[in-house]
């Protein structure tokens, strides 16, 4: 089809082009095609799209084969659906919605676009272009540029870095693999020997979160999640512009939380290979401009052009320091966070309590004083030993629960995480005291408009961290309002530094327990 033809095809009448025409010569005011801005002429109008609205007029319509009959019908169609520049370069060559013959009817027939020689104009401008095309833009958007070229200029490196340490690690271990096939024998005790160490109980430990079924327990626990939530979007104000670091990422909820409060830049860490998930779900969910993930420790991850405003983690194992991951929360603030900066959660404290639970006493103790007609009563040491993880009924509780430690994240060391305590339980009714509790409480408050407190006692809504049981050898018999002296040390265990070894005297009473 030719010119003519497409023409006589349209809707628009002769009358309503020499209308047209009539009007055109009274006003050559041009009105932008994005904005509400107006010109002297057509090409001002195009030189303040190229430089206001990144949109140059000769490069794209020589891009959709743009002639002088669909020029008038894209015209037509911008003016009608008011279109960004941006939306706009997104329309596909292939399926142009302005091809329609109805935007042949002119939307305001005394617009100069209309009747504006497009065809001279291309020409001319493609043979100010032969040699150079120059594009002016403000400085503003030049520096912008600048700054996002710098910052991916870092992550490339931080790429290559991450690609090397592959590469040394592959190295590692297709040695190692040689060395074991070669004198596996000789070297078995050696082997035993290497398996125990801090490497390889840091494998083993992140490896523990590679698969779902941690993750999907965590995100379950409602407490747990909407607390962050809660804390995260509810302080916009704090969030709004800033820099955050996510330790220990995870799937990245904490982080997509920190982006959709409007954080400008995300950086989630987490060696575990479920940052593989979780770059996925960045992408699903549209901010993989905003998150950037770290595979690896906190320790090993690269400066970063400019420190973080914000930490936010959940770190928080059972009796609040198992898995010692505060340690690396401590790290992160020391040498990423800018002075002043905050950390979500704030402080913590560790609570502990006396309960009488005769019905798990005997699932645990007395279980052994009768298997099948045989006694066991030899395995009560080490049950008791070890501490448990039990949702408690709150009705079980023998006083009122005493803080023992507090926390604060802003300026606590990790050696605070090793401790001793003194106090005294005040016994508000008659029982026998089967066991002592310990519960954690995480405050969001620090300088904060809208403050969130998650709290995993027996009197709240329960958590996957529920409470830790610390059972007694036997019953302790106690009366309304009697004061029990009590004393509890807890310290790292130095075969695994993420476990922990709590020594409590309950009166008289004295026992060590171990969580891991």
């Amino acid at each position: 089809m030719d010119g003519a033809e497409e023409i006589d095809s349209c809707s628009g009448s002769e009358e309503e082009w020499e209308g047209m025409d009539e009007e055109v010569s009274l006003s050559h005011q041009t009105l932008c095609l994005f904005c509400s801005e107006v010109f002297n002429s057509a090409e001002l109008m195009f030189e303040h799209c190229q430089t206001q609205h990144m949109f140059n007029v000769v490069t794209y319509f020589q891009k959709m084969d743009i002639n002088c009959i669909s020029y008038i019908k894209f015209i037509n169609f911008i003016r009608i659906h008011k279109l960004s520049s941006s939306e706009v370069m997104n329309i596909s060559k292939t399926s142009c919605p302005w091809l329609k013959d109805e935007y042949m009817m002119p939307h305001n027939a005394s617009d100069p676009l209309l009747t504006f020689d497009i065809e001279g104009f291309m020409k001319e401008k493609r043979k100010e272009n032969a040699y150079e095309e120059v594009v002016t833009i403000p400085q503003c958007r030049f520096e912008a540029i600048l700054r996002k070229l710098h910052n991916k200029t870092v992550k490339l490196k931080n790429a290559q870095d991450r690609i090397d340490k592959m590469k040394e690690a592959a190295k590692t271990v297709f040695l190692c693999n040689n060395q074991q096939c070669s004198g596996m024998n000789s070297r078995s005790s050696s082997y035993q020997d290497n398996k125990s160490s801090n490497n390889d109980e840091d494998n083993y430990y992140f490896s523990t979160y590679d698969h779902f079924a941690i993750h999907h327990e965590m995100l379950q626990d409602k407490v747990r999640t909407l607390a962050y939530k809660d804390a995260i979007l509810n302080n916009p104000e704090v969030f709004n512009g800033k820099r955050v670091l996510d330790v220990g990422c995870g799937t990245s909820i904490l982080s997509m939380f920190a982006a959709k409060a409007g954080a400008s830049f995300v950086m989630g860490v987490d060696k575990s290979d479920v940052i593989f998930q979780a770059m996925d779900i960045v992408r699903e969910n549209g901010y993989e401009k905003i998150i950037d993930l770290f595979k690896g420790r906190v320790e090993d991850m690269p400066d970063p052009d400019q420190k973080f405003d914000i930490i936010v983690s959940e770190w928080m194992g059972y009796f609040l320091l198992f898995e010692g991951m505060m340690d690396s929360v401590i790290y992160a603030r020391d040498k990423f966070l800018v002075p002043g900066g905050k950390i979500f959660p704030n402080r913590c404290t560790l609570s502990i309590q006396a309960v009488c639970d005769i019905e798990k006493y005997k699932e645990y103790v007395d279980f052994w004083d009768d298997v099948y007609g045989f006694k066991m009563t030899a395995m009560k040491k080490d049950v008791i030993k070890e501490a448990n993880v039990e949702a408690v009924k709150p009705e079980t509780a023998c006083c009122q629960p005493i803080t023992i430690k507090e926390l604060d994240l802003t300026s606590c060391q990790v050696s605070d995480t090793e401790f001793s305590s003194t106090f005294d339980l005040v016994m508000f009714r008659s029982c026998a005291v089967t066991a002592l509790i310990g519960y954690f409480d995480c405050y969001f408050d620090k300088d904060l408009s809208h403050k969130v407190v998650l709290s995993t006692s027996p009197q709240s809504a329960s958590t996957h961290w529920k409470q830790t049981m610390f059972l007694l050898e036997k019953p302790v018999q106690v009366t309304e309002g009697e004061i029990v002296n009590c004393r509890l040390s807890c310290r790292k265990n130095r075969r695994d530094p993420r476990s922990l070894i709590v020594k409590i005297t309950f009166g008289k009473y004295h026992n060590q327990y171990y969580l891991s």
